[in-house]
């Protein structure tokens, strides 16, 4: 029997990750209207908390939506003014996902309740008892536990990323409060394991009416067409069982092969136990002693990659108040599909099929009338790079795909030209390798950001700062990968994991980041971040700076040892 494909609907990136059906049960209260409020109602609605019998519950002031209310995030609109507070974000998750329950009413009875408080609310908050996670936005930091903290202070430049970051952490947190995380596969008797996703209609009810740890597939399926089968590992028949229940028709099937080391049975659980909430304060800034500004100084940017870290971050930096943003968005994708929207916050379902360069232009554009915005859907290969830098031979070829692309390749060019940063959010190491090889060049700060799972990673390269280059802090083989790893490939049986909560403070850290770099303060940035989701843990440092004796040459060398390829 062959396991088959899992579909690509909307949370198949992040199924492994957490446990589906818990999620769409859960119930959260939610209390406050600080700045990260929006942008948890988002990472909640796209995980899908709430979907099933589940929901989320505001309890807010009864107040209508004023003008500050629209500030520093990207989810009320100004057609929200005058109207309930509570009502008009309920009815903008209810447009986001309509499979879930958003309501206004007075706390939960069971759950878990969070509180996200503006700085006039912390007093009163911390004294109503019974909420498991604080969320706040700091003036140059973000901090998220089980008690509040002061320190609230106005709004600045970095609110909105800030907030951004804020939200997913408190979001993150709810999901291991509630116990979510899929912690792996049972490791059963002297058997080593292959996994496989099995999609099969009724299949995890089954595993969990069979009252019994692992059940054996072939049991489940008695009485249906498909129970006669067998499984072969090495040409051998086994017995698979059902090591994980992911939730009503998936379940991730072990299948055993022998081992010559003897032993008895060992299992580990397949979800996490809940555990409480530990106190995590974070900032982009590893000197939190800055002035910062109500305003981002006029700016032209170029973002690579509109998908999980871009749409955030893009849409972090419409949001954010400015003199006047100049935004170029590349992305290689040819549409958005179904399965991005489980936390490419840009896109909707009635987006389904559209080139994502374009519609994510387009919604930024939604968010930020004033902002500057061009779209170009192409790849950023090695061969390409003497021509984004003007140094390229072109050849003369009569064909109309070519000269479109020609084109492309002159408006890059002209964008990386008058760029004052370039954002790395790409799907592969190669194509980060070759931007910031160009940043280098050009001499621009390069602001690179990675996830995978509930891992995250970003890398603050500024030449002009003496900050490391990307071969500094990955090695020499970030030049010689050329995969792409795609949203669409398998890891094994499992499709590439991906969930919101990352990509949101991975792209809000990236967009914190580049502000402060494009606000003045350089020396004081933290040119490290590592998150780690599961473990609740998200740490910034400085680094030391480039040895002057080896960066920048060792990026530029790797190049000699890839074939360019001169395109027309």
């Amino acid at each position: 029997m062959a396991a088959s494909e899992p579909g690509m609907d909307k949370y198949s990136r992040q199924r492994g990750l957490v446990a589906q059906d818990l999620l769409a049960d859960a119930d959260v209260t939610v209390h406050g209207t600080g700045p990260a409020l929006t942008y948890l109602l988002q990472c909640l609605a796209m995980l899908g908390v709430g979907a099933r019998h589940g929901r989320i519950r505001l309890c807010l002031d009864d107040r209508a939506v004023a003008e500050p209310d629209l500030a520093d995030q990207f989810l009320l609109r100004a057609e929200d003014l005058g109207q309930p507070l509570a009502a008009a974000l309920a009815g903008r998750i209810g447009r986001l996902d309509p499979a879930v329950t958003v309501e206004a009413g007075p706390p939960l009875p069971t759950g878990v309740a969070v509180a996200v408080p503006a700085a006039h609310e912390v007093e009163r908050l911390a004294g109503l008892g019974g909420i498991a996670v604080y969320g706040q936005v700091l003036p140059t930091a973000v901090h998220v536990g089980p008690e509040a903290v002061a320190g609230a202070g106005p709004a600045n430049v970095l609110t909105a990323a800030l907030a951004t970051v804020c939200g997913g952490l408190t979001a993150q947190a709810v999901i291991n409060r509630i116990g979510a995380l899929v912690s792996g596969p049972a490791v059963l008797s002297s058997w080593v394991e292959e996994r496989l996703w099995l999609s099969y209609g009724g299949i995890g009810r089954r595993a969990l009416d069979a009252r019994t740890p692992f059940p054996v597939l072939r049991g489940l399926l008695q009485g249906d067409p498909g129970e006669r089968f067998q499984v072969l590992v090495d040409g051998r028949p086994v017995e698979a069982r059902v090591t994980t229940v992911v939730d009503d028709d998936n379940v991730v099937v072990s299948l055993p092969a022998r081992t010559d080391e003897p032993g008895r049975a060992v299992v580990r659980p397949v979800r996490a136990h809940a555990v409480p909430v530990r106190a995590l304060r974070w900032s982009p800034l590893a000197n939190e002693d800055v002035a910062l500004p109500d305003r981002l100084a006029a700016s032209r940017l170029l973002m690579c990659g509109a998908g999980a870290l871009g749409s955030w971050v893009g849409a972090v930096l419409a949001a954010t108040p400015s003199h006047g943003l100049d935004l170029t968005v590349v992305d290689m994708d040819d549409a958005v599909e179904n399965h991005n929207l489980n936390r490419q916050v840009l896109y909707g379902v009635e987006d389904i099929g559209r080139p994502k360069a374009t519609r994510a232009v387009q919604r930024l554009a939604e968010i930020n009338p004033a902002m500057r915005l061009r779209p170009v859907q192409t790849v950023i290969a090695p061969e390409l790079e003497d021509h984004l830098l003007g140094e390229g031979t072109r050849l003369e070829i009569d064909d109309p795909d070519i000269a479109a692309q020609r084109r492309r390749i002159d408006e890059l060019r002209e964008a990386l030209a008058a760029a004052d940063a370039v954002l790395s959010c790409p799907d592969n190491q190669q194509t980060r390798w070759v931007l910031n090889r160009i940043a280098e060049r050009l001499g621009v700060p390069f602001i690179n950001g990675a996830v995978d799972g509930f891992v995250g990673r970003v890398h603050v390269c500024d030449p002009a700062d003496k900050g490391r280059c990307l071969v500094c802090w990955l090695g020499t083989a970030v030049a010689q990968d050329p995969t792409r790893r795609s949203c669409t490939d398998l890891v094994g049986p499992a499709p590439v994991p991906s969930i919101v909560t990352s990509a949101a403070i991975i792209g809000g850290i990236q967009a914190a980041t580049l502000i402060a770099e494009l606000a003045g303060h350089a020396a004081a940035v933290a040119r490290f971040h590592a998150l780690d989701g599961a473990a609740g843990t998200l740490t910034g440092y400085r680094a030391a700076d480039r040895d002057p004796m080896e960066c920048p040459d060792h990026l530029i060398k790797n190049s000699e040892e890839l074939t360019h390829v001169s395109q027309p």
